[in-house]
């Protein structure tokens, strides 16, 4: 079964590393919400029947309860830790990298609490629901290839320009010309590879169905069950193939310099618009 929360490799302002989500105002809504939306968010890909659906509802609630017990405070301290580094001095490189590390040490924790109720509904998937998400995934491949894939080096390089000023725009308010300049330079010195990023999208399809076929073998115990539940999202996290995993590496090293040299050029209001962005978060993560 697939559920995966995806970790993009996008990580273009350290604040939005936490939360990239439309507008902050919608957090509360969306979060109260997730186990729904999580819900209807699979459906698309499985077509559930209503049997599944009784399995699936209330572990997705069971996750959510303890997202919130467990994992919400920690997205708090951690926005709150951030704030202060903001405050006190220029965000490092190395600053920037530590919070996307233990970003993704969160994401493998909720990734891991997904185990039990993947082990329990992969066997229920019915080989007419593993064709329908076999070409949910054809289908969602090909539009990122529409999407991000473009024809020109030139194309591919004012599309990540104008994602980049958007998520910097989010956090800082308005950049300045010699930020944009900062930010294509940044963008330039790591082009990026989409004939890469494609083909590990279908290696990654490719692996989650070949993993629902193994799950649904009822021979399998629960022990192997885990096993091959949690290498599979270990594979999410890290990619087999060595060639894409030393690209994603390096741009999240180059986004890590572009996050500390953004933020050492910013102004007194640049600063504060981004400390009351934090605030605002904090505010309302606290009250979910």
């Amino acid at each position: 079964m697939k559920i995966k929360i995806s970790a993009t490799s996008r990580y273009l302002c350290i604040f939005v590393i936490f939360f990239s989500i439309a507008g902050c105002g919608f957090i509360k809504t969306f979060y109260n919400n997730a186990p729904t939306a999580l819900a209807w968010w699979l459906d698309d890909y499985f077509d559930f029947t209503n049997n599944q659906k009784a399995i699936l509802n209330p572990a997705l609630n069971h996750i959510h309860d303890w997202h919130r017990n467990n994992q919400l405070p920690q997205y708090i301290a951690t926005l709150q830790k951030l704030k202060l580094a903001l405050n006190e001095d220029n965000i490092s490189t190395k600053q920037a990298c530590d919070q996307i590390e233990r970003m993704k040490i969160s994401l493998n924790t909720l990734q891991m609490s997904f185990i039990p109720v993947i082990s329990e509904m992969a066997p229920l998937v019915s080989d007419e629901q593993l064709t329908y998400l076999s070409l949910k995934l054809s289908k969602r491949a090909k539009k990122w290839k529409s999407e991000w894939w473009q024809e020109t080096a030139k194309a591919q390089m004012e599309a990540r320009l104008e994602k980049t000023e958007e998520y910097a725009e989010k956090v800082y308010g308005n950049i300045s010309s010699e930020q944009r300049t900062l930010i294509k330079q940044k963008l330039l010195s790591t082009p990026t590879q989409p004939q890469l990023i494609y083909t590990e999208i279908l290696r990654r399809n490719d692996d989650v169905l070949k993993s629902i076929h193994e799950l649904r073998n009822a021979e399998m115990n629960d022990s192997q069950k885990y096993e091959l539940i949690k290498s599979w999202l270990g594979r999410l996290q890290y990619s087999p193939n060595e060639e894409y995993q030393r690209h994603a590496d390096l741009i999240t090293q180059r986004t890590c310099e572009m996050i500390a040299d953004l933020d050492a050029s910013t102004d007194q209001s640049q600063k504060q618009h981004a400390s009351a962005w934090v605030d605002s978060l904090v505010g309302q993560l606290s009250n979910l």
